[in-house]
C-alpha cells in the first residue's frame, strides 16, 4: 500500500521515486533471504516465541508464476513477479519488485515479500508474512509477521521491534489471489492495517493489449483508507488463469493524475 502511494506521488516529482536491486552488505543479504526461506517453511524463530504453522510448501501440487508490469501513464515503473503455490488447504507465495531504468532516474526501491497460510473456501488466511525493502535513501526495513506478532527491523543497525499482529489479510493474498472479490473489512502490509470496503462488483472486459492478459473479468471496486487517513479507490480485475483466480489488472483510481496500474503479462 505504501508503494502504491509513493508510485503515484513520486511520478509527479512530489517526492523522489524508483527501486534498487542490490543489497549493500553481506549481513543484509543473508538476513533477507534467510527470513524468506524460514517463512516459507513455517519455522521462522521469533523473539516473542510465538508459534508458526509447519505446513511445508514443498508438498504443494499446484504452482504458478505471474509477472506484472507496473506503469504510471506512459512510464513503465518496473516489474512485479510472483511464484504462487497452493494445495487444497494451504498456500504460499514468494515475490519481488524490480525497477525500470526510466523510473530509477528519480528513485530506487527494491521489495521482496513472502507469505504462507491456510486456504479455506477459496479464501486465503495469512499465517506468516515477510517484507524486506530497501530504497535509495537507505530506507532499509524488514517486516516479519507470524500468527500473533509482527517484528520490524528499521535500519541495519537497529533491533527488531515487536508489535501486535495487524488486523486483516495481507493485501497481496487478499487482492491478487482471492476468488471473485475480497469481502473482508481490512488488509495489511505486515505492519499496518488498512480499512477496505468492497463498493461494487461487475462483469467487464479487459481491453486487448499485446503481451498481456485480456478478455472477460470480474471487476472489483474498493474504497481503501491509507495510513495517512486518505481515501483511495482501487479497481482490481479478476479472472481465472490456468485454473486459478488471479488479478489480471490492479489500478489505483486517481482524480487528476495518471492511474498507477499493475497489468498481468500473458
Amino acid at each position: 500500500m505504501r508503494f502504491l502511494e509513493r508510485l503515484s506521488c513520486n511520478f509527479l516529482f512530489i517526492d523522489t521515486c524508483a527501486f534498487s536491486v542490490l543489497l549493500r552488505t553481506d549481513f543484509s543479504f543473508i538476513l533477507a533471504y534467510g527470513l524468506l526461506a524460514f517463512t516459507l517453511l513455517g519455522v521462522l524463530p521469533t523473539s516473542a516465541d510465538a508459534s508458526v504453522s509447519h505446513t511445508d510448501l514443498r508438498a504443494h501440487t499446484g504452482s504458478s508464476n505471474f509477472v506484472y508490469e507496473a506503469r504510471v501513464g506512459f512510464m513503465v515503473a518496473g516489474e512485479l513477479d510472483f511464484s504462487f503455490s497452493r494445495s487444497a488447504n494451504a498456500y504460499g507465495f514468494l515475490g519481488r519488485f524490480l525497477t525500470s531504468k526510466s523510473m530509477s532516474e528519480y528513485y530506487t526501491w527494491t521489495g521482496r515479500f513472502a507469505a504462507k497460510g491456510d486456504w479455506t473456501d477459496e479464501r486465503p488466511l495469512t499465517e506468516s508474512y515477510l517484507v524486506q525493502s530497501e530504497s535509495a535513501d537507505d530506507d532499509y526495513k524488514v517486516v516479519v509477521m507470524n500468527d500473533t506478532h509482527t517484528q520490524i527491523l528499521q535500519g541495519r543497525d537497529s533491533e527488531f521491534e515487536v508489535l501486535p499482529k495487524p488486523a486483516g489479510v495481507d493485501l497481496i493474498s487478499a487482492l491478487l489471489f482471492t476468488q471473485g472479490c475480497f469481502s473482508g473489512d481490512a488488509v495489511h502490509d505486515g505492519e499496518d492495517s488498512y480499512p477496505i470496503r468492497l463498493r461494487k462488483v461487475s462483469e467487464a472486459k479487459l481491453a486487448r493489449r499485446r503481451g498481456f492478459h485480456s478478455g472477460d473479468v470480474t471487476r472489483c471496486d474498493y474504497d481503501i483508507t491509507t495510513r495517512r487517513g486518505n481515501q483511495r479507490r482501487l479497481r482490481v480485475s479478476m479472472a481465472q488463469v490456468d485454473g486459478l483466480w488471479v488479478a489480471t489488472e490492479v489500478r489505483v483510481r486517481l482524480s487528476f493524475f495518471p492511474d498507477p496500474v499493475f497489468r498481468l503479462r500473458g
